[in-house]
């Protein structure tokens, strides 16, 4: 597929569905995976091109007319040679390599780790009914930080880490993960309203909101054939929750704040336009600022926690 003495070029680029593309033929449009596959073959080929978003949701390539016969060819030869890329939903992704879990699971990691370093956080940060309803609401994110053994903090990073990589699978985990944190929150004032002598600690409760998150998001990129086939994700988290809700530590496991947290996290699955998970959304800038935003927020949770 290699032209004699062409060099790939290095990138392709985004065009904001407002602005007109200086490239004016379409070759193809699909979901954003399937067109940034086109892209890098085009750019195998030096072939000059532009990627942009459809105002209904499709992501397009173009490229210049007289370049059309070219593209059209290395575009069919790579559909020959790769017969699975029209795959442009999965129900059930296969999990795929993905840092971006990683900047997540960096929150419960270093808080638990100044926990066991003998600080003294633990009493400052779990989630105490009584406390939380006499005002100290913060205890509703700091107990997501924190764990009770090495074990805790291993199942929950381990459970965590395939959770939110397959919800990074479907659009960027950022643009998600503050409702996820907050459907947690909500898990964790509830439970708190229902027993009153309940302290619970742990990053499990945020595990099964992004399960229940996982869940929604599966169920809305589905077609709308059978109200049963579509409620098939949401009857898994539950079952998946059942098995993984008990754990093994007997009493001490918080069951209610867990099925509480996979219930509030289904409603948080809503917040994402469906248009991202429908075509797909690139990382940029705003995923660096929501994750520093993030951070600065359990920080400030903190300081307000210990002072």
């Amino acid at each position: 597929m290699q032209r004699d003495g062409a060099r790939p070029s290095s990138a392709w680029s985004f065009v904001l569905p407002s602005q007109k593309s200086e490239i004016g033929v379409c070759l193809e449009q699909g979901v954003l995976r399937v067109i940034k596959d086109f892209s890098l073959v085009l750019s195998s080929q030096n072939i000059n091109h532009n990627v942009t978003q459809n105002e209904h949701g499709p992501w397009e390539i173009h490229v210049q007319e007289e370049e059309l016969y070219a593209a059209q060819t290395q575009i069919t030869l790579y559909k020959q040679e790769n017969p699975d890329w029209e795959r442009e939903t999965i129900a059930l992704p296969m999990l795929r390599p993905s840092l971006q879990p990683l900047w997540f699971l960096l929150i419960p990691v270093v808080c638990t780790f100044f926990q066991f370093s003998n600080f003294g956080i633990t009493d400052f940060g779990l989630a105490d009914a009584g406390r939380i309803l006499k005002g100290e609401w913060w205890r509703l994110f700091t107990a997501q930080t924190l764990h009770s053994s090495n074990y805790h903090l291993v199942s929950n990073l381990i459970s965590g880490f395939f959770v939110f990589s397959l919800i990074s699978f479907k659009m960027p985990l950022s643009r998600i993960a503050p409702f996820i944190i907050l459907a947690a929150a909500c898990a964790n004032l509830e439970t708190a309203l229902i027993m009153k002598n309940y302290r619970s600690l742990g990053f499990s409760t945020t595990v099964f909101a992004g399960l229940g998150a996982l869940a929604t998001l599966e169920v809305r990129v589905l077609k709308k054939e059978r109200l049963w086939r579509r409620m098939v994700p949401w009857f898994a988290a539950f079952l998946l929750s059942v098995f993984l809700g008990v754990g093994h530590e007997g009493s001490r496991t918080d069951i209610p704040g867990h099925f509480l947290g996979l219930a509030m996290g289904a409603i948080a699955g809503f917040a994402p336009p469906k248009k991202w998970l429908r075509w797909g959304e690139p990382l940029g800038k705003l995923d660096i600022a929501i994750v520093f935003t993030v951070y600065a927020f359990f920080t400030a949770m903190w300081i307000i926690a210990i002072k």
